[in-house]
This record gives structure tokens, sequence and C-alpha cells, in this order.
């Protein structure tokens, strides 16, 4: 099968989903011109259109500064202003450990679902051609940034089997760093995990249009990723129980939510059962508006972030609900891209399900 020829529209599409791309230079005065049905999806209501939410707050997860704290894992209480310095270095080796378990797992279904649709031999070309044009030319940038260890560089073999090949991997000689850096790498494997997986996404868009990448999106994200997620999260991170909090404290150390150049995200909890998670900074609004083409964000957010938040809640708990406050399309980038409220169903809610849940930490 011969190599794809990329047309203008689609080379403007792909540098834009570069990470740490300037998306001012990519501002497109005419919207960029692209084939997607924008008619058959499903959207997803805001528990209340009249309201807008204008960004305010800050990340505070990845910033570098001095913590007399020491958290051996994340079975605490819930923290809205988390940094990951808080953690013990012991706790931030689980967090690489973590995410390199979690971007396999992504790596892997990507793989399998392009194999069960197009067949092996096709899901092998579109591997070799993600790591050749994507990902590889991208590594030694990302392992100088993120200071990397020195010899993780080298090429995959791209012919045997599914490629997981990660500067990130978990590596004995990580118990010698001090926090500073270790936080640094925690970073850096989630800019990887992100560049790996943006690249899976533009072959499909490339070669099979973008409303193939959105199904494949959803597939993943609501019928066949999320339980493993949540079973690494509390393995790695410790949190076990079935409440708002424990949500609240899944999303802050998820590895594709992690703070950069592509999320910046606020937390808290008003009320002891209720959580509210809101995205300043997301690369999809970033990338679509650029583009000039916020209709092509909407389904773009309609296909993944509602399935994976909604089962997820699920997931934790049947009688946990998850109320939209606010979806793309946006008023304008001073507001947020997204914001979403967790709570809990009570028993004189029609939609109440009896049912007892048990601590999982003896499930681990």
């Amino acid at each position: 099968m011969p190599e794809p020829q990329l047309d203008h529209n689609l080379e403007d599409f792909l540098e834009v989903r570069q990470p740490g791309v300037d998306y001012a230079k990519h501002q497109h005065v005419e919207p960029l011109q692209i084939d997607v049905d924008l008619t058959n999806f499903k959207r997803f209501p805001r528990l209340d259109d009249t309201v807008t939410y204008k960004k305010e707050g800050r990340d505070h997860r990845g910033e570098l500064v001095d913590s007399d704290l020491e958290l051996p894992d994340y079975s605490g209480p819930f923290r809205a202003d988390l940094r990951f310095v808080d953690f013990s270095s012991d706790a931030l080796l689980n967090m690489l450990a973590m995410s390199h378990e979690y971007y396999a797992l992504l790596v892997e279904s990507w793989a399998a679902e392009i194999a069960s649709r197009k067949g092996d031999d096709v899901m092998c070309e579109i591997q070799t051609s993600v790591w050749t044009n994507g990902v590889l030319p991208q590594v030694p940038r990302i392992r100088e940034e993120w200071e990397a260890l020195d010899d993780v560089d080298e090429m995959p073999t791209l012919s045997d089997g599914v490629v997981t090949f990660n500067p990130f991997r978990p590596d004995d000689r990580y118990a010698a760093c001090d926090k500073e850096r270790l936080v640094k790498l925690v970073l850096g494997s989630h800019e990887f995990l992100l560049l790996v997986i943006e690249s899976w996404a533009a072959e499909i868009v490339v070669r099979y249009g973008l409303d193939e990448m959105f199904d494949i999106q959803w597939t993943l994200w609501s019928d066949k990723v999320l339980p493993e997620v949540r079973r690494i999260k509390g393995k790695w991170m410790n949190i076990t129980t079935n409440d708002v909090a424990a949500f609240m404290k899944d999303i802050q150390v998820d590895a594709t939510s992690f703070p950069g150049k592509a999320f910046e995200m606020t937390f808290e909890m008003p009320a002891e059962d209720v959580g509210i998670m809101t995205f300043n900074r997301c690369c999809a609004p970033d990338q679509w508006e650029a583009l000039g083409r916020p209709d092509i964000l909407e389904k773009n957010c309609h296909s993944t972030c509602p399935a994976s938040l909604i089962e997820t809640a699920k997931m934790y708990n049947p009688n946990m609900k998850v109320d939209i406050l606010a979806i793309p399309p946006r008023v304008s980038s001073e507001h947020v891209c997204c914001k979403w409220r967790l709570s809990m169903r009570t028993p004189d809610d029609p939609a109440y399900v009896p049912i007892e849940l048990t601590d999982r930490s003896s499930q681990r």
C-alpha cells in the first residue's frame, strides 16, 4: 500500500498537533477545509446553557517548589492544591511506573482496535509510519527537555509486535534522582504519552478521515480502556475508595491530564460529596480554534471526554453523576475549555442504585 499523499490542509492539521506548538503561528484567516460529519454524533447537554465561565485559578501540580510533605501515595485526603513534589520520592517512582503502564495500555489498545478494523498488516504499516514520521524525530528534544536518561533514544524495532518504547520507562537509576528531577520525568512521561497517541490519531486521520478517528476514540474510551485505567491508578497510587474525592484524586494523577503544554486544570470540592474539575487549558480547543474550526472542536470533545468521565464515575460508584457545566464550543479563549461537576445521588433520586460498596484496597 503506497504512503498516502498529504494535501495542504492535512499538513496544517498535523503541524498544529505537535506538542508545544505556537498556536498563534497557525491561526487561519479562512477555516481549514477537512471532511467530517458534523451531524451524526452524540451531543451531551450542559447543565445550564445560559451560564459561561471565565478562566480563574491555576494548576499547582507541576510546580517545582519546596514541600514539607512526603505523601507515600494518594490514599489520604483530597488536596485541591496538590503539587507532585508533595509526594515522596518512592511515590514519584510509582507515578512514573503508573504513567508507563497507562501509556502501554493506550498504545496496545489503539493497535488492537486498528487491527480489528483494518487487519494486522495495516496496523503494522500504520505503526511504522507513526514512529518513523511522528514520534522518533521528537525523542531527542523530549529527552533533553525533561531530563530523561542519556541512553533512551535508541530506535525501537518496528516489526516485532506492538511498540511500547518509552524514554520514561521504569529504570532502577531513577532511585538516585532528587524529587525535582523525578517530577520533571513524570511531566515528560505525560508529554511523550500524548505525542504517541496524537501520532496514532493523526495517522488515522490522514488515511481514513476524522470520522474514523473520532469513532475509534469513542470506542476506546467508552468500552475498552477505562476499567484497566482505574485499576492502574489504584495499584500505583492507592486510590481505593468509591466517593467523589477518589474520582477527583484519580483525575489529578491521570497520566493523560498531567499539567504541561496541553492541559492546565483546577480542582475544588465545595462540599463533601461535590467535586468540580475545570480545564482552563486543553490542546483540543487550542488546535481546532487555531484552524478556524470550532464546529469540529465540538465533535472532538463530545466524542471523547463525556464518555470517559461519565463511565469512570459509574465505575467508582453507580450513584455518582456527572453534570457538564461547560463544554465546547466556548465563547472565547478567555473562557474555560470545559467544566465538570461530580456529585452523589441520594436514595430519593429515581436513578439511585441500591448497592453496597466496599474499599478496594483488599483487592489489590
